[in-house]
């Protein structure tokens, strides 16, 4: 498993990193959303664009979805993440 650190940016300057563990070869950006916004969140990327996006929670049923935006438009970074240092 391979540990990355996945950070979101906000235009307004607010950041929001966060450390994950994912399988290789999977994609850590929902796991990172659910990580920071919650199991019901869920990332969308802006057309056109490789790095902004903006995150909604879905809040009605899958029948009739009802989402609600979390953030504005959100540039993410994902990187590889090192392990902390032990503390002795």
């Amino acid at each position: 498993m391979s540990l990355y650190l996945v950070t979101f940016t906000e235009q307004g300057g607010y950041r929001y990193p966060c450390r994950i563990r994912a399988a290789t070869g999977a994609n850590p950006l929902p796991l990172a959303v659910r990580k920071v916004w919650g199991m019901r969140a869920f990332w969308q990327w802006l057309p056109g664009s490789d790095t902004e996006g903006r995150v909604y929670e879905r809040c009605g049923p899958a029948e009739a979805p009802v989402d609600v935006l979390r953030t504005g438009v959100t540039t993410v970074t994902i990187a590889p993440a090192r392990r902390r240092p032990r503390v002795s």
